[in-house]
């Protein structure tokens, strides 16, 4: 079987998912604690592909408790903290902009900015650790502007399980189907 088939042919591994977002757009959102980062080329072993002038393999972003670090593929020895609100310290025409919107939440969101896009159709990347936010505050990894409720997103297992904050039931977000969480419409998909 060649590689191409290997690719066609193999399932998503179930630390990958899309969440659609109506009126915001798409995420990313990735499990674990290291993610490769590289051009649009690399379909094969690297997690965040971006439209831009970076080769297949630009760098690796690590997780390590609630921090997040970069170590790019021409240093991979030293790796660099990143700081929310700022650009990743990348060679490329293309700016990645690292957020931990909410200290009550390890995970991480990177956007791009115009004009490069994310493969795949999505709007960032979110670093998916114990739980994320939709909502219209600067504390959200997924802001929403003019509602007035947050969702809260939790994974456990293999399963995303979510509720309006302030709300005491958490509600399983099935792959595929479109919810409704309060003011908030959304769509969860392997990816």
């Amino acid at each position: 079987m060649s590689e191409t088939e290997t690719l066609s042919n193999s399932k998503p591994p179930a630390d990958r998912w899309r969440l659609w977002v109506d009126g915001c757009g798409g995420f990313l959102l990735l499990a674990g604690h290291r993610w490769s980062v590289g051009g649009a080329s690399s379909a094969w072993g690297t997690d965040v592909r971006i439209q831009a002038d970076l080769p297949r393999r630009a760098g690796v972003i690590t997780r390590q408790e609630d921090r997040y670090f970069w170590n790019s593929a021409e240093k991979p020895e030293s790796a660099v903290p990143l700081q929310p609100g700022h650009p990743l310290p990348i060679t490329s025409s293309a700016t990645l902009v690292f957020r931990q919107p909410s200290p009550l939440s390890g995970s991480g969101v990177l956007t791009l900015q115009p004009p490069h896009r994310f493969d795949g159709h999505v709007d960032g990347i979110i670093f998916a650790a114990d739980t994320l936010l939709i909502g219209p505050t600067a504390d959200c990894h997924v802001q929403l502007y003019g509602l007035q409720q947050k969702v809260v997103m939790t994974r456990r297992a293999d399963q995303w399980l979510a509720k309006v904050l302030g709300t005491a039931e958490l509600a399983k977000l099935p792959i595929g189907t479109r919810v409704a969480m309060g003011e908030i419409e959304m769509t969860l998909e392997n990816a």
